[in-house]
């Protein structure tokens, strides 16, 4: 049976802003995510600019689960110190409950 109404622009609008399914929810968290991690990478850019980073490395996991290592550094051991040095700083004063960083 065709609808056979001559006006078919119906609008609805919401006043409930909360996700109504559980993907709404997913990809608000994508987005969330991402801007902060661009937040990350600029503040980064920006301390570059500035001359305050001269070398650094960073590790990434994609959406396969692939890890990736990014560097820039004078050589290996300068990458792998920076990368230890990293990963004691992550394990020592990371706090997954603080909302303050």
């Amino acid at each position: 049976m065709a609808d056979k109404r001559k006006n078919t622009n119906i609008k609805v609008v919401s006043i409930n802003d909360k996700p109504n399914r559980i993907d709404d929810a997913i990809a608000a968290a994508d987005e969330k995510r991402k801007i902060e991690m661009f937040a990350i990478l600029k503040k980064l850019e920006q301390e570059i600019n500035e001359g305050k980073i001269k070398e650094f490395s960073a590790t990434s996991l994609d959406k396969d689960g692939e890890a990736k290592i990014h560097c820039y550094v004078d050589n290996v051991a300068v990458g792998v110190g920076l990368f230890e040095i990293g990963k004691n700083i992550l394990i020592n004063q990371y706090d997954p409950y603080d909302k303050d960083e």
